[in-house]
């Protein structure tokens, strides 16, 4: 077979390779499918073994964080890291239907765990389709003053001498912002993503796992999103390691009995076993990530910041801490 006949072939695989989605079949491409390959078959491979599994454990926080520095210079709109994350939720959903030992788990628990997850779902999805909503694209007549000009890496703004406000007001009377890149006014808060190719609206920062910027429009649903998955992977490591190791019982919640693994020794002689051990563990590595991810996004709204603004310095003072949550909350 030639280059290109076999480039055809590969072209006419990619095409033909969907899934059944409300409104039309959503196509699925190669790189996807090489991602969640390299997932599947890195989590199957810790179970194998003890020292295995520590290594991988251990190495791939780095290598993901590598992969996002170098896909960051080299291809910054790619669907790895969406792909990544949500083909592990699917994974830790499926081994614990499927592997986990359910006769060790109550039903009320079982049900918990998925209502979690599912709700870490829909929020993080239309966290990520609302997306666009921030997305300034309406270009004003009255742009002819604006010069164009270079800026930072990733974002570029130019800024008027008034006070910061919430009230994205753009007239004249009380003074205009200018993006150099869009080349058009721009609201209070709003900064320019090279990523999206588009100014965002109260932009807090562009997220690699969702592949959009977070800002006014998804915030709250980011956030909402962020702490049901912290609460499903937490639960779904402490119910997987008490079914697979020796539980000792800590306190009663609600007449269910909370209990902490005690004895997780010769796990690794069943590969079953092994894959909810593994599996828990990779959850526990999420659920850290993702609470240092809260913890932030707690102290930046506490302090009435977002992360764009903090890591341009633009330290502006604004109201006390209750007012900065009333007005993240309500979205003013």
């Amino acid at each position: 077979l030639t280059g290109s006949r076999v480039g055809n072939m590969l072209l006419t695989f990619q095409d033909r390779l969907r899934i059944p989605w409300r409104g039309g079949a959503k196509q699925i491409t190669l790189d996807n499918v090489v991602t969640l390959a390299i997932l599947i078959g890195t989590l199957l491979l810790t179970a194998v073994h003890f020292y295995l599994c520590l290594v991988i454990m251990l190495l791939l926080p780095l290598v993901l964080l590598y992969l996002k520095r170098l896909f960051g210079t080299i291809h910054p709109k790619t669907k790895f890291f969406t792909i990544w994350f949500f083909g592990s939720c699917v994974y830790l959903v499926a081994l614990f239907e499927l592997a986990v030992p359910l006769l060790e788990i109550l039903p009320q628990e079982n049900v918990g765990f998925v209502v979690l997850m599912t709700l870490a779902f829909l929020c993080l999805l239309k966290a990520k389709q609302r997306a666009v909503l921030n997305h300034l694209s309406a270009l004003p007549a009255d742009m002819n003053g604006v010069e164009s000009g270079k800026g930072s890496k990733e974002q570029i703004v130019l800024f008027s001498d008034r006070d910061d406000s919430d009230d994205g007001a753009t007239d004249s009377d009380s003074g205009r912002l200018a993006c150099q890149l869009c080349r058009k006014y721009v609201p209070p808060r709003t900064y320019h993503c090279k990523v999206c190719s588009s100014c965002v609206l109260r932009q807090d920062h562009h997220n690699v796992w969702l592949n959009c910027c977070i800002g006014k429009s998804n915030h709250r649903l980011y956030l909402a999103g962020c702490l049901f998955t912290l609460l499903a992977l937490l639960v779904f490591a402490n119910l997987a390691l008490t079914a697979v190791c020796h539980p000792t019982p800590i306190f009663t919640l609600y007449g269910i009995i909370v209990m902490m693994p005690d004895d997780c020794t010769d796990i690794f002689f069943q590969y079953d076993i092994a894959l909810c051990f593994t599996g828990s563990v990779y959850a526990l590595i999420m659920a850290s990530f993702i609470a240092i991810a809260i913890v932030k996004q707690i102290c930046f709204i506490s302090f009435g910041l977002s992360f764009s603004e903090w890591r341009r310095r633009e330290h502006v003072k604004r109201r006390n801490c209750l007012w900065n949550w009333k007005a993240f909350c309500f979205g003013q």
